[in-house]
């Protein structure tokens, strides 16, 4: 399995910690030293069919094997191991991707390549429902092929796939089975899947339920708090996801269909107050998909697809076990791609892309007035090969509206009608891969994005428990005390980004190294703004006033990767990445990772596979306005896993330890960094079977 080494790596290779990452795949059990070739997976978000190590920016793969090894209850945390990737580590049940100090709105989760349709981007309490547990893999793309997935992706693309979608023929059953057990929460989790079909018709059903308790942790939740000690309070999750899909593959082209249901529960830390209510946040998710395709339907064109989703999205956060609020989301989703055969040396995709969201919020913390959003956008992603040079272009135009209905703010007396936005947005890349050598390529990548604001990057107004914050939108302002609306208006953010990324191939070792520079114009980030609820007319002087503010700002990032493999049974993997968040104007980007670097020792023989590693995360000390700073701290993993191949299946057992120092972890990523620190020293057992 791949793991990150940077250059900085190798120099505090002391303080590393484990990851698998998975930008370049696992290695098999009987690689020799001069046989450690990268396995090429081949990206299914992308509109080329390429493997990872060919593309022009860094992408990363995370298999179906380093998922079983590596599921956490949360999307964030389970892909928080890949190079450039964070966690938002909102408690156990909320946590998103972070990608190169990117978050929210410009991380676009995808399911199959349609969106998940939640509302985890609206705020970090809410959670990412798409259940990795069952997933063939999860991939995270940036630069060209993003620009399918919307000008919001200025972070990149996230893409959960599973075997919903009947692409391919299916003439047996075939299936697996899962269960795992973790001690330091409690957790019990099931998931499993049957896949069938006559060679034409095929279907498909899979289905997770997750139970887990409060999660252990070494001393207290918060500093000084004698009754948080041992464990996180109201820390709880459950789950259950289930997923049913039927198609019809033929010669060259296929139909398929599928439906979901997703409920949680899960608990929202607190800050250790004795008589507080708990927060919980009860959702529900139905979801559907329709994809369709055709293969040479007429000349020019080599495949022409149509996916079309929709999601009916709701969620109550309760207080003691009583909702008082209640967000919905119903979003509909359409994109039409054709690819075309070479035009003058240039094939690639060209396509249409919609998306209809109705997002409304009721009840006592009802923060964002009730809006609807389009956006309307026409993509193009083009490459020619040009001797070792590989070229792509791609653009995307886009049309947004925002709509949002009158909203009440209580020291304005009447509604007040926020201002509606209208904008035309346009996304450029370029990109190249040059394999100047063999067993190496370079690849450079331009890119130019434009992105609107949300509705809750506008508009949020209000006290808001789950977040045990006052949150406010960029069109207001704070005046002696009173807040008023803004009389100008806010601009849409312009992303410039540079990604450099040089890849080794093949040999004793094989590694990656990437660089990357974003400038964003109007950045939009959450500001801790030193203020209570109480000094602005609020209920609560123990809520921290966070308001959505704009600022030009650069981030710069390093990352890398390499295994060196010593001979067929000994192999090493090296990680590491750091991100540098700073506003041009003076002061840094909230909640921008440290550096962190690590390392794994990996031990292949025949069926058995061990490994001990370490991950180490420097303290943060570039921190924003009114934030503090973050300790450093060490995880040390160690896991053995056993594959036993019979005539009836292949059968999975596996152990992990994690953080078997039993650290006191706090990452600066999370705004809950105070009260919730990570779970401590726990062990992981677990079986998998597949037939």
């Amino acid at each position: 399995m791949k793991l990150t080494l940077s250059c900085v790596a190798l120099a505090v290779a002391s303080t590393m910690n484990p990851v698998m990452a998975a930008q370049a795949a696992t290695q098999s059990n009987n690689n020799t030293a001069d046989q450690n070739n990268i396995e090429r997976i081949v990206v299914t978000a992308s509109p080329f069919v390429r493997s990872s190590m060919e593309s022009t920016t860094p992408v990363s793969v995370m298999t179906e094997d380093q998922l079983k090894l590596n599921i956490e209850p949360t999307l964030g945390d389970t892909l928080e191991k890949l190079p450039g990737v964070q966690a938002s580590h909102f408690g156990a049940g909320a946590s998103r991707p972070i990608i190169r100090g990117m978050d929210g709105p410009r991380v676009v989760v995808l399911e199959n390549g349609l969106s998940v349709g939640d509302a985890s981007t609206v705020s970090a309490d809410h959670a990412v429902t798409s259940e990795a547990g069952t997933a063939q893999q999860v991939e995270i793309l940036r630069g060209p092929g993003s620009l399918l997935y919307g000008n919001a992706a200025i972070g990149g693309v996230v893409n959960v796939v599973n075997n919903r979608v009947h692409e391919q023929s299916v003439d047996e059953l075939s299936g697996n089975f899962g269960s795992h057990y973790v001690s330091g929460s409690d957790g019990r989790t099931v998931n499993g899947e049957l896949n069938g079909g006559n060679g034409a018709f095929n279907w498909h059903v899979d289905g997770t339920h997750r139970r887990t308790g409060d999660y252990d942790i070494p001393g207290n939740a918060v500093k000084g708090l004698s009754h948080t000690n041992g464990s996180v309070e109201n820390s709880q999750v459950t789950l259950d996801d289930f997923a049913g899909s039927v198609g019809y593959t033929g010669d060259d082209s296929f139909v398929s269909v599928s439906g979901s249901r997703t409920k949680s529960n899960y608990g929202i830390p607190s800050k250790g107050v004795i008589g507080d209510p708990a927060i919980t946040i009860d959702l529900e998710k139905q979801a559907w998909q329709f994809h369709a395709g055709k293969a040479n339907p007429f000349a020019g064109v080599s495949k022409i697809r149509l996916d079309v989703g929709y999601t009916d999205y709701q969620h109550g956060e309760q207080e003691d076990g009583d909702a008082d609020t209640f967000f919905f989301n119903k979003q509909t989703e359409a994109r039409l791609s054709v690819n075309n055969t070479a035009w003058a040396g240039w094939e690639g995709v060209v396509g249409l892309h919609a998306i209809h969201r109705d997002f409304s919020v009721q009840g006592e913390e009802a923060l964002t007035p009730n809006s609807i959003t389009d956006t309307l956008a026409a993509f193009i992603v083009q490459e020619h090969q040009f001797g070792d040079f590989r070229v792509q272009l791609g653009g995307r135009v886009e049309h947004y509206d925002l709509d949002p209905e009158s909203m009440s703010l209580e020291e304005q007396g009447p509604a007040y009608q926020p201002e509606a936005v209208t904008d035309n947005n346009v996304t450029l890349s370029a990109g190249t891969v040059w394999d100047f050598t063999e067993g190496y390529n370079l690849g450079v990548s331009l890119e130019r994005a434009e992105r609107s604001a949300t509705a809750e990057e506008l508009y949020s107004y209000g006290e808001h428990d789950a977040t045990q914050s006052f949150e406010l939108g960029a069109l207001f302002d704070i005046n002696n005390g009173v807040v008023t609306p803004k009389t100008e208006a806010t601009e849409k953010e312009i992303a410039n980004n540079l990604d450099i990324t040089l890849r080794k191939l093949d040999g004793a070792w094989t590694g990656s190294l990437s660089a990357a520079y974003n400038r964003v114009n109007n950045f939009f980030y959450e500001k801790d703004t030193g203020l209570s609820a109480a000094d602005i007319g609020g209920d609560d002087a123990d809520l921290p006033v966070y308001q959505f503010t704009q600022g030009d700002a650069e981030l710069y990032s390093l990352e890398a990767q390499a295994n060196i493999a010593f001979n067929d049974t000994w192999s090493l993997d090296l990680l590491s990445d750091f991100t540098r968040g700073k506003l041009v104007d003076g002061g840094n980007i909230p909640r921008i990772a440290p550096l962190r670097a690590g390392t794994t020792l990996n031990f292949d023989q025949q069926d058995w596979h061990a490994e001990l590693g370490v991950m180490g995360y420097a303290k943060q000390s570039k921190t924003a306005e009114n934030e503090t700073e973050t300790a450093g701290y060490a995880l040390v993993h160690t896991a053995v896993t056993y594959h036993l191949t019979t005539d009836a299946g292949d059968l999975m057992l596996y152990v992990k330890g994690n953080n078997l120092l039993d650290q006191d972890a706090r990452p600066h990523t999370s705004l809950l960094k105070d009260y919730s620190p990570l779970m401590g020293r726990s062990v992981m057992v677990g079986v998998n079977y597949d037939f």
